[in-house]
């Protein structure tokens, strides 16, 4: 009961729970409201089956690993902007805005040795 269910079905509810909010009349104040919280409920049921999906792969077991996955997927960037999500992630707050460029390379290598070390304990 624990486990998401399958991917197509969680966006499928997702999808019938968005469409039934927007076919409502605006005079139907509570089944709008339980057309969003059901959606909401469905989103975070969808987000949490990609997860699932995700850390089956081969990329998704490197970042599982690294304590990243979670974040990944929640963000949304599976697919964009790989090199520069991980570096950001990594970066501390405070770095950010000061460091920029020289701040994001150094992430980015050290990323890229430390999944690396992991792939060849494996």
């Amino acid at each position: 009961m624990l486990a998401p269910p399958p991917l197509e079905d969680a966006r499928s509810s997702l999808e019938f729970w968005e469409r039934r909010r927007r076919s409502l009349p605006l005079y139907r104040l509570s089944a709008r409201r339980e057309a969003k919280a059901m959606a909401g409920r469905w989103h975070q049921r969808v987000v949490d089956a990609e997860l699932v999906r995700f850390e089956r792969s081969f990329f998704g077991r490197v970042l599982k690993r690294v304590g990243l996955s979670r974040v990944w997927i929640q963000r949304g960037s599976v697919g964009r902007g790989l090199v520069f999500d991980i570096a950001w992630v990594l970066i501390s707050r405070r770095t950010r805005p000061r460091q920029g460029g020289g701040a994001v390379a150094f992430v980015v290598v050290l990323a890229v040795i430390t999944a690396l070390v992991l792939i060849a304990q494996s």
